[in-house]
């Protein structure tokens, strides 16, 4: 246990000291698999090259690149208009646009912070402008910006899956249920508020003024195509996942033509940031992979299962423990990098409690949102800053807070109702 100890010590003064994640966990790891034994060095190379060739991984990329086409053709945008024009008669208004619209975007981004930050662009200019509540402002967009790790397709989900050779496929209809308990909520929770406090969303004098309703539905009719398109193939059992998101590219590319919303230049962003990010994700991969055959090469995961074992508490304690590590830990390091390390020793554990991977995984993820927007690394909430400059870090710490809760409160019926998660993946 001295030498489980030292390994994580070394990975968090190299975390504190700035140097970037990946290389911090694939230096830890090659420097620990030397230690062990100069003969398993070429087990490096293996790992790195197993894990870039991995089939699993296709779809993130292919994600990545269909939510930056919505993302730059300003399909989102419209959809979020679209929602905002129906919603902002109803008792908090533009509020339940900023949730629904996230939730749906988050369906094609499959990146929290990417939905926070798109959906925020939009919602923020009006919504100062109709005097809303600056901190429930920033907290409905913070935390609906969450669902983007949650509802399909998730880039931590196909991760996950990719870390305990799972089908993504299952785990994303798995996904399905919780995200739209959590998404009605966080609707009901802010219907609750704007009733007993009509003053956090205020009507506007003129409900109808902003635009010709009947241009509505069309406006909306864009994003809910790819949607669409992409969760029926997966859910049909059509097509894999990575099938699902390169015919997900395709659809929107020719919504985004056929709406005339996408030129060259657009195009070319949204293909440079779809590398720039894919680069990054896959590096943080590989520098965990190669912390994970560290892990698995001296043999802490079995210490570690062992331990488990040994101690006479019931599984649910011992799954609170474990909940209670991440929220704490999802404190200080960011989602992605927080799975990577953990899932290789947790995943073991979890099998040994008797627990379902597939339902493991949905809670999981939810246990990583609440890290997106708790400081001080809530990454959800430097987002918002970062659209929303007149709110202060503070009110959008404190406006996300109770959305925290709400999401403690989902995980808790997931671990008391584990079917809630599995009844719509072995329905079928």
């Amino acid at each position: 246990m001295m030498e489980l100890s030292l390994m994580g010590l070394t990975v968090v003064i190299l975390l504190f000291a700035g140097f970037p994640i990946a290389v911090v966990l694939g230096l830890t790891g090659i420097a620990w698999t030397w230690a062990y034994g100069s003969s398993y060095l070429p087990g490096i190379a293996h790992t790195a090259f197993n894990t870039m060739a991995s089939e699993t991984l296709i779809a993130v990329p292919l994600f990545l690149l269909m939510g930056q086409i919505v993302q730059k053709a300003r399909i989102a945008e419209r959809f979020y208009n679209s929602l905002a024009h129906i919603l902002i008669g109803l008792p908090g208004g533009l509020l339940h646009a900023n949730v629904l619209a996230c939730g749906i975007f988050s369906a094609v981004s499959g990146s929290s912070v990417a939905t926070a930050s798109t959906i925020a662009t939009a919602a923020v200019p009006s919504q100062t402008r109709l005097n809303y509540n600056p901190r429930l402002t920033a907290g409905s967009l913070a935390a609906g910006g969450t669902l983007g790790i949650l509802i399909p397709p998730s880039i931590p989900l196909i991760i996950y899956c990719s870390l305990i050779e799972e089908s993504i496929g299952l785990v994303f209809i798995a996904a399905i249920a919780p995200a739209f308990l959590l998404l009605a909520m966080f609707h009901l929770y802010i219907f609750m508020r704007a009733l007993v406090d009509p003053t956090i969303a205020p009507l506007p004098e003129n409900i109808s003024e902003a635009e010709d309703r009947s241009n509505l539905l069309w406006d909306a009719l864009p994003l809910t195509v790819i949607i669409l398109s992409v969760l029926i193939t997966i859910y049909m059992g059509w097509m894999t996942a990575s099938e699902a998101a390169a015919g997900g590219v395709a659809v929107s590319l020719v919504v985004a033509l056929l709406g005339k919303s996408l030129t060259i230049p657009r195009l070319t962003e949204a293909a440079v940031e779809s590398v720039r990010l894919t680069a990054m994700l896959l590096f943080i991969i590989v520098g965990a992979q190669l912390f994970s055959y560290a892990v698995f090469t001296w043999g802490f995961n079995t210490i570690v299962s062992d331990l488990v074992a040994s101690v006479a508490w019931p599984p649910a304690v011992i799954l609170l423990i474990l909940a209670l590590i991440y929220l704490v830990l999802g404190m200080f390091v960011d989602a992605i990098s927080l799975l990577l390390m953990t899932v290789p020793v947790v995943h073991p554990i979890i099998l040994q409690l008797g627990y379902d991977p597939i339902w493991f995984g949905v809670v999981l993820v939810l246990l990583l949102e609440v890290g997106l927007i708790t400081p001080p690394v809530g990454m959800n909430l430097f987002a918002i800053k970062a659209v929303a400059h007149a709110i202060s870090l503070k009110d959008i710490s404190f406006g996300a807070l109770p959305f925290v809760f709400l999401m403690l409160m989902v995980a808790v019926l997931l671990s008391a109702f584990p079917q809630l998660a599995l009844w719509l993946p072995f329905s079928r």
